[in-house]
C-alpha cells in the first residue's frame, strides 16, 4: 500500500527569472587576490559575480582603476588537475601526457585534446569535427583495444559513439598505447588530429551557478605557470583569465534572496516519514530546478501540525 501526503516545500532561491529580482552588481576598487576578493563578497554582498547574458554585463557600469577586475569564474586549482579521461572522470594514473612543445595553449576555449601520428597531443576546441579513437575494455595484459573511426564528430559527439559502440574515447597512459592507437588505423590519419578521451573539467562560478555565457576577448589571452587561473574581466566587459593569487578590484554581486511556499501532494510506495527519504527528493528536486533554470536553490520541508 503507498503512501500519500501533502507536504510543504519551502523554496529559498536567488530567483533571476523575468519577474523576479535580477543580480545587482559593485565595483570593489581594493586590489585583493581572487580568494580574498570572494570573501569580501560573501560577506559584504552576495558572492562573487556571475553574468548569465551580455544583458548582465551591461548593468554593470564601473570605472575601471586597473585594467581587470575579478569575476567570480574560476578554473582548476591546479593546471595538472584539470585535464580528465572521460571514462573515469579522473586525471591520469601515470602522469603521462605528451604535450607538443607550447600546449595545451589556451585555457579558455581550448577543452579537449586531439592526437597526431606523431603521437603528440594538441589542446583544441571541443565543437570542431574530426576523426577520433574509441577503446574497448579487454582486460588481462591488454586492457583496452584501440579503434581508429573514420566519421567526423565534435569531441561530446565522438564520445557518445564510444559509449555506444564500444567503452569509451580512448585513454592513454603510455607510450606503449599512443603505439597501439597509431598500429589501430588502417588508413593514414587526418592531417588535423583526431579526438583522445582527454577534456579539461569546466570553468566553475563562485556561486555554483550553471551560467554557460562567457564573453573571453579573442586573440589577448595570457599563459602562464602557476597555481590556478582565474577570470578577469576590463572596461570593455571583455573576459581574460591571470593567476589567482595577482591582486586586482574585483565585481560582487547582491542577489535578493526570497522565500516561496510550495504545496505538493505526493503518492509513492516510499516511506515519507522517512528523513532518508525526505532528503533524497529533496537532492532530486533540487538538481531538476537548477539544470532548468541556473538558479541554486535550498529546498526543505516545512512539517505541518
Amino acid at each position: 500500500m503507498g503512501f500519500c501526503a501533502t507536504l510543504f516545500l519551502l523554496f529559498f532561491g536567488c530567483f533571476l527569472c523575468s519577474g523576479f529580482p535580477l543580480r545587482h552588481y559593485h565595483y570593489v576598487p581594493l586590489p585583493m587576490n581572487w580568494a580574498s576578493a570572494q570573501s569580501y563578497c560573501r560577506e559584504h554582498y552576495s558572492d562573487l559575480a556571475t553574468f548569465m547574458s551580455a544583458a548582465d554585463i551591461q548593468t554593470l557600469n564601473a570605472d575601471f582603476l586597473y585594467q581587470w577586475a575579478w569575476l567570480g569564474l574560476r578554473d582548476g586549482p591546479e593546471p595538472s588537475d584539470t585535464w580528465r579521461w572521460s571514462s573515469t572522470g579522473e586525471t591520469s594514473r601515470t602522469g603521462y601526457q605528451p604535450w607538443r612543445n607550447g600546449q595545451p595553449s589556451d585555457r579558455t576555449v581550448e577543452n579537449c585534446v586531439r592526437m597526431y601520428r606523431s603521437g603528440q597531443w594538441y589542446d583544441g576546441p571541443c565543437n570542431e569535427e574530426r576523426y577520433f579513437v574509441c577503446y574497448s575494455a579487454e582486460g588481462g595484459h591488454h586492457p583496452r583495444t584501440y579503434h581508429y573511426i573514420e566519421l567526423s564528430r565534435t569531441w561530446y559527439a565522438a564520445m557518445e559513439y564510444c559509449r555506444d559502440y564500444y567503452t569509451d574515447l580512448a585513454v592513454i597512459e603510455n607510450q606503449e598505447e599512443i603505439s597501439e592507437v597509431i598500429s589501430s588505423m588502417t588508413t593514414p590519419p587526418s592531417s588535423s588530429g583526431f579526438f583522445i578521451g582527454l577534456y579539461r573539467g569546466p570553468w566553475t562560478w563562485s556561486d555554483m551557478s550553471q551560467s554557460s555565457f562567457r564573453n573571453w576577448k579573442t586573440m589577448s589571452l595570457v599563459n602562464f605557470i602557476g597555481n590556478g587561473s582565474c577570470a578577469v574581466e576590463n572596461h570593455l566587459h571583455e573576459w581574460s583569465y591571470l593567476p589567482c593569487e595577482d591582486k586586482y578590484p574585483f565585481i560582487c554581486q547582491e542577489v535578493p534572496r526570497q522565500k516561496t511556499v510550495l504545496r505538493m501532494k505526493v503518492e509513492t510506495e516510499a516511506d515519507l516519514t522517512d528523513p532518508a527519504v525526505n532528503a533524497q527528493i529533496l537532492q532530486q528536486l533540487n538538481a531538476a530546478l537548477t539544470s532548468q533554470t541556473g538558479i541554486n536553490f535550498t529546498l526543505r520541508w516545512k512539517v505541518q501540525p
